[in-house]
């Protein structure tokens, strides 16, 4: 995302006095086009709402109306962020072998948490999360929507065939979870290069066959 990319649209340009209600949600989301970008762009403690205001061509009373302050502005940016975050769907994998099915879910999650853009979020969370402990629960919420609820199915499917001990499914969701998202953070946290596709493999090869070591069943 780049300050190019976020360039004011024409018919917000030059526009004087009170907007419209058809206008109005438009201004909404061109300001915090505005937000994120500089956010991004130069992070937290450099953004001024004074910056933002000239660049989304608006008065700084206009956030203020909005936002009472910067805080709540950065607030409302990394949760549209996050709201808008589109993973792709966990691939069916309920008739492949437990390992095969851990390890397709385990790429296509990794696959979405080193995008770009997932980085980017990733960072502006972690990098003020101390300021803003809500905004990892935010996070979460948005891993868990997507990911958490089919894992819990999948795994509840395996227990009730006999394919994986009878651990709690939600459990097992959320250490899967916990496993995946820890790799793709740790770029994010330390600004690594992408991992190699062979250094990838060897963290998906590592994560299941640990985790099939302690849920397989019991050899009678």
């Amino acid at each position: 995302m780049t300050a190019d990319s976020l360039a004011k649209p024409a018919e917000l340009k030059n526009r004087g006095g009170r907007p419209s209600r058809e206008e109005a949600p438009r201004r909404a989301e061109h300001l915090l086009d505005i937000a994120t970008d500089n956010f991004i762009r130069l992070g937290y403690a450099a953004t001024t709402l004074d910056r933002v205001a000239l660049e989304a061509g608006v008065a700084k009373r206009t956030i203020y109306s909005r936002y009472p302050d910067k805080k709540a502005l950065f607030f409302a940016v990394v949760q549209r962020l996050s709201e808008r975050r589109v993973f792709e769907e966990l691939p069916s994998s309920d008739d492949l072998p437990v390992e095969d099915a851990l390890r397709r879910f385990a790429r296509a999650m990794i696959d979405t948490g080193l995008r770009p853009e997932e980085l980017i979020i990733t960072r502006m969370i972690l990098a003020e999360l101390n300021h803003f402990p809500d905004l990892g629960e935010t996070l979460w919420k948005a891993v868990e929507d997507e990911h958490g609820q089919t894992l819990v199915r999948y795994f509840r499917l395996q227990i009730e065939r006999g394919s994986i001990r009878a651990i709690k499914p939600d459990f097992l969701a959320d250490l899967f979870l916990d496993s995946v998202f820890s790799f793709t953070n740790r770029v994010a946290m330390l600004r690594q290069n992408a991992p190699t596709p062979t250094e990838i493999e060897h963290h998906i090869d590592d994560l299941v066959d640990l985790l099939m070591s302690g849920i397989r069943p019991t050899q009678r």
